[in-house]
């Protein structure tokens, strides 16, 4: 058992869900082996992107272009992960036993079985700009206006670096204070749905035994050997891609 409060078979299936974004690596290998066999490199979906082409200059001249273009192709990939990893601790405590997964695309995440406690979860706590904060402030406050008996909590994984872990009632600007209206962050969040003031702590002592037994049982290839397939499909073309960015930012 990894750990106590979810089933090995769904912490895999979550982690499996996160892994599911490094097959975009294998998509921009197929794409570019299309776009080399028609001549048009940058119809790929490696070039798809809009590239500043005076701070791929800079970092060219830093690190070189083969390592830029594995850079470029990593940060693609990590921003692929990065959006999934909220949605990981939303399935991840959606699977402890007396708590519901409600889905993306439903008014909040996950809620308690009686329905007295509900969890909006975002992975850190700079992912809302005011603007959506303020949509999420009015989901809680409407969740507690319908159910008097419920607390919505407003959750964040990754927290401040000032405020590691906690939980208060959530005070915001031109809001009425309600003290069933709650934020939460940091190891408190895992802690208020598991029980365990160390279940955070726990996911992440055992998530790479999990990351590699799935990548195991799914047979996915070591990313890095992708990578370097890219890059060398690439190698007649680094002479242009410079000039070629700058033509399709600028002129094309």
């Amino acid at each position: 058992m990894y750990v106590e409060f979810i089933s090995d078979e769904h912490y895999k299936d979550c982690v499996r869900y996160v892994l599911n974004s490094f097959n975009k690596a294998k998509e921009l290998k197929n794409s570019l082996d299309n776009a080399i066999a028609k001549n048009a490199i940058f119809k790929s979906l490696l070039f798809k992107n809009k590239i500043d082409p005076f701070k791929m200059v800079f970092e060219i001249e830093k690190i070189g272009i083969k390592e830029w273009i594995r850079k470029e192709i990593l940060r693609q990939l990590d921003k692929s992960v990065e959006q999934k990893m909220g949605e990981f601790h939303q399935r991840m405590l959606g699977g402890v036993a007396g708590w519901k997964d409600l889905k993306v695309g439903n008014k909040m995440d996950i809620v308690n079985e009686d329905g007295t406690v509900y969890f909006e979860i975002k992975n850190k706590f700079n992912t809302s700009n005011d603007g959506s904060l303020k949509d999420v402030r009015n989901k809680l406050e409407e969740i507690t206006k319908t159910n008097h008996k419920a607390t919505a909590y407003w959750a964040n994984i990754i927290p401040n670096s000032t405020l590691k872990s906690g939980e208060a009632v959530w005070i915001k600007k031109n809001f009425n204070q309600i003290e069933s209206v709650k934020r939460v962050w940091g190891e408190k969040v895992y802690e208020l749905i598991t029980g365990d003031p160390l279940a955070l702590e726990k996911v992440y002592q055992t998530l790479p035994t999990v990351i590699a037994d799935v990548a195991r049982e799914e047979d996915i290839k070591n990313i890095a050997e992708t990578i370097n397939a890219i890059v060398d499909n690439l190698d007649e073309h680094l002479n242009n891609i410079q000039k070629q960015i700058y033509n399709q930012v600028f002129k094309n």
